[in-house]
């Protein structure tokens, strides 16, 4: 029985070590919560994406969208880490989506149209938002998610 207090104070310390590295973020970047593990990631996702592509960060409060670009679209950003699908509601311009992958390292999945993936989504009732696969997503005008909307 010595192996559970082992794990239980291993998964205390990996907790431990997520809470101060939100610290530190928090610190880095201050416009951004930081928080929760699902904050977490979809903190990271906009993060590298605003600065990646030069966009603006929305203000708070903002609904549909968590950023712009230069010439005024609206741009609604999502993080993904091992998921099958995503799932979106509200309306913006664009969508950015954002891969994100065990080492920290990041690839975009889309950049394009946001009425091109909510035309090829499916509607769920039950989570009351549009849901796509990757794996759609990735084959959805594939020429402009390569560079993003021109």
């Amino acid at each position: 029985m010595a192996e559970i207090p082992d794990k239980v104070a291993a998964v205390q310390h990996m907790l431990a070590s997520i809470f101060t590295a939100q610290r530190a973020l928090r610190a880095l970047a201050p416009e951004y919560r930081w928080t929760g593990l699902g904050n977490l990631l979809g903190d990271f996702g906009e993060f590298v994406a605003i600065n990646h592509y030069g966009l603006s960060k929305a203000p708070g409060g903002s609904s549909g969208y968590d950023a712009s670009t230069v010439d005024g679209k609206t741009v609604q950003i999502k993080t993904n880490y091992h998921a099958n699908q995503i799932g979106f509601r509200d309306e913006a311009d664009l969508l950015l989506v954002v891969g994100v992958n065990p080492d920290g390292t990041w690839s975009e999945v889309y950049f394009g149209e946001f009425a091109v993936v909510r035309d090829n989504s499916r509607y769920s009732a039950r989570d009351n938002k549009h849901m796509i696969a990757i794996s759609k997503l990735k084959t959805l005008d594939s020429s402009a998610s390569s560079q993003g909307p021109q």
